[in-house]
């Protein structure tokens, strides 16, 4: 009477470590995401244009019109017998696309390099990040608007390229990476090697 054998057969499962799995499945689709968003710069600027103009309506009841695919809009800048109304392009330069295309891939790269800051830290402080770069973003051309409308060119220039323009967005991205820092919103989340 010959024996049974039994043969154990060992399958080894490849995986990724748990240290670069949860990172790279939430970098992926926040990259992925920001290269979409750079590359229809031209819809998202055309997005702005008709956020923009609806705001304008709604905060100011200040008459506007989106008449085509074109990031531009209309508004009504001085009402009388005979209305005048004024153009504003949202251009390349002023849209808030490259700061928002921008903040994704950041927030994608620290995803992946950054492993001892939490994943659901990092995922937040790029949501907020993003979101208050498109108001303070909405915010300015609102404002400076307004500012043609009451100064003309002066109030505009002074409104989109110096104080509201660049000054603006830039203080804006210098204080969301505070987010980013132990004391802000990464301090929510454990710190773990693995998440």
């Amino acid at each position: 009477m010959s024996g049974a054998s039994v043969e154990i057969v060992i399958i080894e499962s490849r995986t990724l470590p748990p240290s670069i799995g949860p990172r790279v499945v939430a970098a992926v689709p926040v990259a992925v995401l920001g290269v979409a968003v750079l590359v229809a710069a031209d819809r998202f600027r055309h997005g702005e244009a008709v956020l923009t103009a609806r705001l304008l309506e709604h905060l100011f009841s200040r008459p506007t019109t989106v008449p085509s695919a074109e990031p531009v809009f209309y508004y009504e800048s001085a009402a009388g017998a005979v209305p005048v109304w004024s153009s504003v392009l949202v251009a390349g330069p002023v849209s808030a696309a490259w700061f928002v295309g921008g903040a994704l891939l950041a927030t994608s790269l620290m995803l992946l390099l950054w492993r001892r800051a939490p994943v659901a830290g990092l995922l937040v402080a790029g949501l907020v990040t993003i979101t208050t770069l498109g108001v303070v973003s909405t915010a300015r051309t609102i404002l400076s608007v307004e500012a043609t409308a009451r100064w003309g060119e002066t109030g505009f220039g002074w409104m989109m390229h110096t104080v509201g323009g660049p000054v603006l967005m830039i203080a804006t991205l210098c204080l969301c990476s505070l987010l980013f820092t132990p004391g802000g919103l990464l301090a929510s989340a454990r710190p773990t090697g693995d998440a």
